[in-house]
This record gives structure tokens, sequence and C-alpha cells, in this order.
């Protein structure tokens, strides 16, 4: 009966994503979704979809303190439901204010990526991040000052599943079977 009720409870759970800017969380976590047969919110994404702008464009036209408000009003809506795979903002897990909230409705995944290969995926997609604007060395080094900040947050996750190297799917596999070990 223990091991129904933890698989019940495992069920009804949100599983987060974190990690920095290109580790993987929006293309892993819609894979992720797929084997699990669980819905997919990418918080960044809602956001654009609800402003009608990227997040770079929300950014610059709003300001930083804007899209925070727009993120912890999104976080909170997801949070409230369960048995989703959530993709959430690179800015969001590091933020002491939502451990509890994220800890009490699900299981966070730290998607880690190691910074040599993150700096490659970030100037891949440089149009698109509001921190890399301007494409310039200086934008990649406030990124990796960034990155070192954060990475001790992110390090605390309850899962921690490297992505170097690995695909969407493949990553996704892998976070299926720390689950499953982990929580089943």
């Amino acid at each position: 009966m223990a091991r129904k009720d933890r698989q019940a409870a495992a069920l009804r759970m949100n599983i987060y994503l974190t990690g920095f800017m290109c580790a993987g969380k929006t293309a892993a976590g819609r894979e992720l979704a797929r084997l699990l047969d669980r819905p997919f919110c990418d918080c960044d994404g809602l956001i654009e979809k609800r402003t009608g702008t990227t997040i770079a464009g929300l950014v610059k036209e709003r300001g930083l303190a804007h899209f925070r408000a727009l993120e912890a009003a999104q976080l909170r809506k997801l949070a409230a439901g369960g048995g989703r795979v959530i993709a959430l903002g690179g800015g969001i897990y590091p933020s002491r204010r939502w451990k509890k909230l994220l800890s009490a409705t699900g299981v966070t995944v730290f998607l880690a990526c190691p910074w040599p290969e993150l700096a490659k995926r970030l100037q891949a997609g440089a149009a698109t991040r509001p921190l890399l604007a301007g494409r310039t060395q200086k934008s990649l080094a406030r990124a990796k000052k960034l990155y070192t900040a954060r990475l001790p947050f992110y390090n605390r996750a309850a899962i921690r599943v490297n992505t170097s190297g690995l695909t969407p799917k493949a990553a996704a596999r892998e976070i299926r079977r720390r689950i499953k070990r982990e929580y089943l």
C-alpha cells in the first residue's frame, strides 16, 4: 500500500526543470512530458504568448522587474496544478522565495551543462536572450558571471542531470529514469 501511495503522489507532483539559459529545459521538457504522458508548460513561453512579445522584447520595453512580476504570477498559477512538466525560467530557481513552493508541489531537476558548451549554445541563440544583446564578449562574460553565481543554487535541486552531449530525447530518458528510481 505504501508503494501505491507513493506512486499516486508522484503522479500528482510537478516536475520542475531548472538550469541556465540554453541548458535544454524546453527541448528536454517537451520530450519528458511526451515520455510521461504529462502536460508540458514552458514558463517563459507562456509569458511570451500572453504578452505577444519575446522575453528579450519584454525586458527591453518594460524592464526586468516587470518581467519578474509576470514570471512570479505564471509560476504560482502553474504550481497550483499538478502532474506537469514545467520548464522554469533560468532566474526562478536561484531565487530563495520559490524554494518552499517548488518543493511542496513537485521535484526539481537541474539540467547541468558545462560552461564551454553553454557558451557555444548561448552564442548560437544570442538574438533571443536579453542578457546577450549585442553578442559581444562582454555580454558572454556577464553571462558566465551570472552562471557562476547561480550554480550553487541550481546544484541544490533534488535531481541533477548532466545534459552535455545529450540530445533532448536522451536527457529526457535520463530524467525519467532518475525520477522512477528516486520517487517511485
